[in-house]
């Protein structure tokens, strides 16, 4: 047991010291420095929230909902255009691969599987088809 913490604790060092991570937690401390980047953040987050809580009301305005979704997305393609933020978005993306890929080399050392598709067509997750598999010669 304390060999396997001991083997996921340097697991967890060594993501923090990839360059992967590096990038990602950089970018990230930037956006909170960037006065641009903070307001186009914000002003998304507010646009967002305007939105849900007219879906949240009883009586829902379609028009204050439609006028609001829009203000939303262009609130959205405004923070999309921010350099910080779409180098943020990008190396979150690239983080989120390497950790799927962490994951999916613990999944097939410690269950033989992968992801692939079984014989059926179907996707399986954790030893399992997903969904229906009638008639399918079952996993492997």
């Amino acid at each position: 047991m304390n060999n396997v913490m001991q083997k996921a604790q340097e697991l967890a060092e060594a993501i923090v010291e990839s360059n992967i991570y590096q990038r990602m937690h950089a970018a990230e401390l930037q956006v909170n420095k960037d006065e641009e980047a903070v307001k186009a953040v914000s002003d998304f987050v507010e646009k967002r929230q305007a939105v849900e809580s007219i879906l949240a009301s009883n009586n829902m305005d379609h028009d204050a909902l439609a006028e609001a979704g829009k203000a939303m997305e262009e609130a959205e393609k405004k923070l999309n255009d921010v350099p910080l933020i779409k180098e943020m978005q990008e190396s979150r993306k690239e983080f989120s691969q390497m950790m799927e890929n962490v994951n999916r080399i613990l999944r097939l050392v410690i269950t033989g599987e992968t992801e692939d598709e079984c014989d059926c067509g179907h996707h399986h997750h954790h030893g399992g088809c997903s969904g229906s598999c009638e008639g399918c010669s079952g996993c492997h």
